[in-house]
């Protein structure tokens, strides 16, 4: 497994003569994902009203949900594609930009059982937020729900630790990979990355310290951060998925395997009796 150092160093070197055309496909793809996902909200409230909180409009909103997350994450598997051809050959094509629709049916698959075990965490944490307060009043108490908060607070944080890296991994998957099947790909993968999670989070806290430098920048610098720490994802799953495309070992003062020479052949050869 490479290191966070050396997967910036190679997603900084696949990026050189490229920086133009990444930026662009990443205010392009901005531009598309905001254009489709409004377009279906629009669509949604001229068609069935769902600006008002009832229980009526609960499927509707369910349903407009799941198009969104369907929609975003075809999108991004198509950035991924993008930027994987850049990372192994230094060219592009925007067609990549649509790998997502290559096996649509069992992208979509793969999408919808993500998107619905997100939704019962967040519809489990909605509830008990909706329903404690009723049998525990909160001024009554505070030290319970403070420790009740800590608890779950720690609980979303595991399960984002267990998951989240096999969710990104899947996209880039699925971004390269187009005979799989759902949930082959989904053990596949959660196999192949459970035991990275640890690198995952750490190189996940240099990515949020970047993304804070760019917000530092009025949002422009993201410009130049986003294609940064795309590439910098791609060359990190990259190297699970390939281990044997990246020679250099994470541990430098390992020691190495050498074979040792092989003892000298003894001589066989009966002596003859001297005479």
């Amino acid at each position: 497994m490479i290191s966070g150092a050396k997967a910036f160093d190679l997603a900084n070197d696949a990026l050189k003569g490229n920086r133009l055309k990444t930026t662009g496909i990443t205010l392009f793809g901005g531009i598309l994902l905001f254009a489709t996902i409004f377009f279906i909200n629009f669509a949604s409230l001229l068609f069935f009203g769902t600006e008002e909180e009832s229980p009526r409009n609960y499927p509707v909103s369910f349903i407009v949900s799941l198009i969104q997350s369907i929609v975003q994450d075809i999108l991004a598997i198509g950035f991924y594609a993008y930027f994987f051809r850049i990372f192994k050959h230094r060219k592009s094509n925007l067609r990549d930009m649509f790998a997502g629709f290559k096996n649509f049916s069992r992208n979509v698959i793969v999408i919808l059982i993500g998107a619905l075990v997100a939704g019962f965490f967040s519809s489990l944490l909605e509830a008990l937020a909706d329903y404690l307060p009723l049998i525990l009043p909160v001024h009554e108490n505070i030290f319970f729900y403070i420790l009740f908060v800590l608890i779950i607070a720690v609980l979303f944080c595991y399960i984002l630790y267990k998951l989240y890296p096999t969710w990104i991994g899947l996209l880039i998957k699925m971004s390269q990979d187009d005979s799989t099947p759902a949930i082959d790909l989904i053990k596949q993968t959660y196999c192949q990355i459970s035991v990275y999670n640890y690198n995952f989070l750490c190189l996940s806290f240099r990515i949020m310290l970047w993304c804070f430098l760019g917000v530092l920048t009025l949002g422009i610098g993201l410009l130049w951060i986003i294609p940064l720490i795309t590439m910098i994802t791609v060359v990190f799953f990259d190297a699970i998925f390939n281990p044997e495309d990246y020679a250099t070992p994470e541990f430098p003062d390992a020691p190495s395997q050498v074979t040792p020479p092989a003892d000298p052949e003894e001589n066989t050869t009966p002596e003859l009796p001297e005479e």
